[in-house]
């Protein structure tokens, strides 16, 4: 079973994959579809593997979502959320990033 970490790790790095992948598509790079899907896998699986590994954001995270850091972590969570959605709405309505 995924921890909440895990969860908000690998989402993070889906819609950043996402979002790199669209915008080299969108530059006119990855014309096929095979080569969008290997660069967004790729790109995914770099992330999620170099945030699981980088213990600072993880314990980090375990102690916002824990109560250890007060009111303050459930407000970085809280943002975090709010910044998950954004980017989820922006890349359903415009079917890219918004920078």
């Amino acid at each position: 079973m995924f921890a909440p970490v895990e969860v908000l790790i690998y989402l993070v790095t889906l819609l950043g994959s996402l979002s790199i992948v669209s915008s080299a598509g969108s530059a006119g790079y990855l014309n096929s579809t095979f080569q969008r899907g290997f660069a967004g896998v790729s790109t995914q699986i770099v992330s999620s593997n170099f945030l699981l590994n980088y213990t600072n954001a993880e314990s980090f995270i375990r102690a916002c979502l824990g109560g250890e850091v007060g009111f303050t972590g459930y407000l970085f969570i809280f943002s975090m959320a709010a910044l998950i959605i954004t980017w989820v709405s922006n890349l359903i309505d415009y079917n890219q990033a918004i920078m």
